[in-house]
């Protein structure tokens, strides 16, 4: 019967450090394009979740994560709600 190992071989320390740095060069230009950043005040407009006013709490990729109004009254569920980038504008 054949032997096989319980795990994968260890890559090599240069190989994971590459995959890293390029992981994370990754994660940058997909990020770089956002005009926001975290803690700015904005507005959210879409047909599916409707319009909040919030601050952004979550950048990932093209997706921007509001933390909404409804986390300042201690009796509602704080909340999270995601949109595009392009859905987003700053309050007048």
């Amino acid at each position: 019967m054949k032997d096989l190992p319980a795990s994968r071989p260890r890559l090599p320390r240069d190989r994971r450090r590459l995959i890293s740095w390029l992981t994370d060069t990754a994660e940058k230009v997909r990020t770089a394009t956002v005009p926001f950043k975290i803690g700015d005040v904005v507005l959210g407009d879409d047909p599916f979740n409707g319009r909040r006013l919030g601050v952004v709490s979550v950048i990932r990729g093209s997706s921007l994560g509001l933390r909404t109004a409804a986390d300042a009254h201690p009796d509602l569920v704080p909340e999270v709600i995601y949109y595009d980038y392009r859905q987003v504008r700053t309050p007048e």
